[in-house]
């Protein structure tokens, strides 16, 4: 994974908050990878620096925007999930499949919690 500043309008950034970030952080990767081969894109993951927090790690992690939105294209579940905007509903289509794979795994958009109700997990 490469890694990125915060913002670029071409990506969706997430805060990624996981218990055991070696694992965590590797079942998010895969679960990204396994995406990107459904929609035929490559994810493009970009990670920030970790950061240690009330026993949670957290991290920035973005994804190309193109991605998702072509894996909402083929994936109904992504357009019939919660949120107002496609970003909104990517994420918790995420969380969804993260509490099937990923126990003590979690991600918010990066948006949301800057600008919304959102504090710590």
């Amino acid at each position: 994974m490469e890694r990125k500043p915060e913002y670029d309008p071409d990506r969706v950034a997430f805060q990624v908050a996981c218990i055991d970030y070696e694992s965590g952080s590797r079942q998010v990767a895969e679960i990204f990878q396994n995406m990107a081969r459904m929609a035929g894109r490559e994810p493009d993951l970009h990670s920030g620096e970790a950061e240690f927090m009330f026993g949670w790690t957290f991290y920035v992690l973005s994804v190309s925007r193109e991605m998702v939105q072509r894996l909402a294209t083929l994936e109904d579940g992504i357009k019939k999930s919660k949120g107002s905007t496609l970003d909104q509903k990517f994420a918790t289509w995420l969380n969804r499949q993260l509490g099937k794979r990923a126990d003590g795994v979690q991600v918010r958009l990066l948006s949301d919690l800057k600008s919304s109700q959102f504090g710590l997990f």
